[in-house]
């Protein structure tokens, strides 16, 4: 079985399977996960990308690259030492900043998009 990857390269905006910048739900996951930032922001409590799965429903794996991706301006990512020691991958999630606003998430979002090529 072979698989076949459509593309099409233009030296000026590079398509790749026929989208262009974000995937599909990345806009509604950042704000999902964002809210849920903000909930929890207030009780004063770090949340796991494990716990922001279960609280969201979105898949782990989704959460991590939306943070690391999407989300590495506004959220600070704290790793425990000794953890990865007995292999434990945790990783603490916060805002850097709780009184950020939605519009300005999706303004540096659609900034950031602007500079994908």
């Amino acid at each position: 079985m072979h698989v076949v990857l459509r593309f099409k390269f233009d030296p000026v905006n590079i398509i790749f399977m026929g989208r262009r910048g974000h995937y599909r739900n990345t806009v509604k996951n950042v704000m999902l996960i964002l809210n849920l930032l903000k909930k929890y922001e207030k009780m004063d409590e770090l949340l796991t990308i494990s716990k922001i799965s279960r609280l969201t429903g979105l898949h782990k794996w989704t959460v991590s690259r939306t943070l690391d991706l999407y989300m590495q301006n506004f959220v600070e990512i704290t790793i425990p030492d000794g953890f990865e020691d007995v292999g434990l991958h945790i990783k603490f999630v916060r805002l850097k900043n709780p009184d950020i606003t939605k519009e300005q998430v999706l303004r540096l979002l659609r900034f950031r998009r602007t500079l994908t090529f």
